[in-house]
């Protein structure tokens, strides 16, 4: 039998996350890739979140689930970055498959998680 130590997200305060938005925003805005393509920002849970909207074409009488924004855009997952420890220098990169699972792709600092989701040929 082996011990494995599985690593949880940290809790993040008020203060705290809207600290960490303006580090995000700030590090997004030195990428072209994640500029253009991520339209929202959340952080839950010790995880941030990059939402991008994809525009629907659909035939008459089309009906959808989930409410369009502005009438023809779905907002999907981008990626997500999970942080471990409160300075931010350990963090993961995953990515959301088809079957609605997160996969790890790359860790590292919250900078390199981003540098990462801007490199990646998994985020297109």
């Amino acid at each position: 039998m082996v011990w494995v130590r599985v690593k949880k997200p940290i809790k993040i305060s008020q203060w705290e996350k809207k600290s960490l938005m303006k580090k995000i925003e700030a590090e997004i805005a030195k990428t072209t890739k994640l500029r253009q393509a991520v339209s929202r920002i959340e952080i839950r849970a010790g995880r941030v979140y990059l939402y991008k909207l994809y525009e629907q074409i659909f035939t008459e009488g089309t009906i959808f689930t989930v409410p369009l924004i502005d009438g023809k855009y779905l907002e999907f997952p981008y990626a997500r970055i999970t942080m471990y420890y409160p300075p931010y220098s350990d963090c993961s990169l995953d990515w959301q498959r088809s079957d609605n699972k997160w996969m790890t792709l790359a860790e590292g600092s919250l900078e390199e998680c981003i540098q990462n989701a801007e490199q990646g040929d998994w985020f297109e």
